[in-house]
């Protein structure tokens, strides 16, 4: 049984009177336990509406998410405050997930002390434990967020999703605002931890390189829909959708221009709208291959290889179609 399964699940808004926006549409996965799952796509794909809905901090408006085969809303509310501490998230922006006036011993401390369990000693004593454990001593416990770098801020971050001793922690963005060499460390960090605890992640990222070095499983989100599923060793060969294709096509390579095996592709416009998107292919508006079909058929998720999914009528033929010039580099 999956640690998380979503089951069709959508999450709309109300924007105004009589609009909405659609955020997610119809998306099923499952997450295995112990296992990263990486979620990518561009800005505005839903990517961390998804991950918000799976730890129950955003209500599916249809569809169900799935905790180890409970569901979470029929709980009672008691039940449910108990059950959640099992899936938490780390945010993107360390600073604002932070309390400016709590010392760093105080804001990893917080969800035990919300949780009531134990005495404020032993709270304290786990508190500092973890903050050991994610490599920050007991010299930073009085200190303030504004005292710390932006990547020692994530690992207090990460000490406090851990005193609870989480099954599932999401990652939305988690190394996004911070440099290179310290997203290196805390990738290694995560990889530390999920062996140490037995942690399963859902790794959200628009960084397809930090998506493939650190998943076990990876699918491509594009306005609101899974577009393409696929074991990570395998999507960066064998991908099956137009989209895949552009996103691999923007990784940098540090190969001189005449060595590099595929010029970048370039999207042509903006993201559509989510409050009006596309008739049948979310992606057939960007798509070099889009025919009519395209337009008045929206393609199913096909399984196309063992556990490789794809969204895409041309997913088997699309790399021989005739498309579209292909940007510069």
């Amino acid at each position: 049984m999956p640690i998380i399964a979503a089951q069709n699940v959508s999450v709309r808004f109300p924007v105004g009177r009589r609009k909405v926006l659609t955020a997610v549409d119809d998306v099923s996965i499952s997450v295995r336990r112990g296992e990263t799952f990486g979620l990518i796509g561009e800005s505005g794909s839903g990517k961390s509406t998804l991950g918000r809905a799976i730890v129950c901090l955003e209500r599916p408006s249809e569809g169900r998410v799935l905790h180890e085969g409970a569901n979470p809303y029929e709980m009672s509310r008691r039940q449910m405050r108990e059950h959640r501490r099992q899936y938490q998230i780390v945010f993107q922006d360390p600073a604002a997930a932070l309390n400016p006036r709590m010392t760093i011993l105080k804001s990893v401390r917080e969800p035990l002390d919300a949780a009531s369990k134990g005495t404020p000693e032993e709270r304290n004593a786990i508190a500092l434990e973890m903050m050991a454990r994610v490599g920050l001593g007991e010299a930073f416990a009085g200190l303030y967020p504004h005292q710390l770098s932006g990547g020692q801020k994530q690992r207090a971050c990460i000490a406090r999703v851990l005193t609870l001793r989480p099954s599932l922690i999401v990652c939305d963005e988690a190394v996004a605002a911070l440099d290179v060499s310290i997203q290196a460390d805390i990738l290694n960090l995560l990889a530390e931890l999920q062996q140490e605890f037995g942690l399963t992640y859902l790794f959200i990222t628009h960084n397809i390189s930090v998506v493939e070095h650190i998943s076990d499983t990876i699918a491509v989100m594009y306005l609101g829909r899974i577009v393409e599923i696929a074991p990570a060793e395998r999507l960066a060969k064998d991908y099956l959708h137009p989209y895949t294709q552009a996103l691999l096509s923007a990784e940098p390579v540090a190969l001189p221009s005449s060595m590099r095996p595929d010029r970048r592709i370039v999207l042509e416009g903006e993201l559509p709208s989510p409050m009006n998107p596309p008739s049948g292919c979310r992606f057939r508006t960007r798509c070099r291959y889009a025919d009519d079909h395209c337009a008045t058929e929206t393609p199913p998720l096909r399984e196309l290889a063992p556990g490789h999914f794809s969204a895409c009528h041309y997913a088997e033929t699309f790399r021989t179609r005739p498309g579209q010039e292909e940007g510069g580099e």
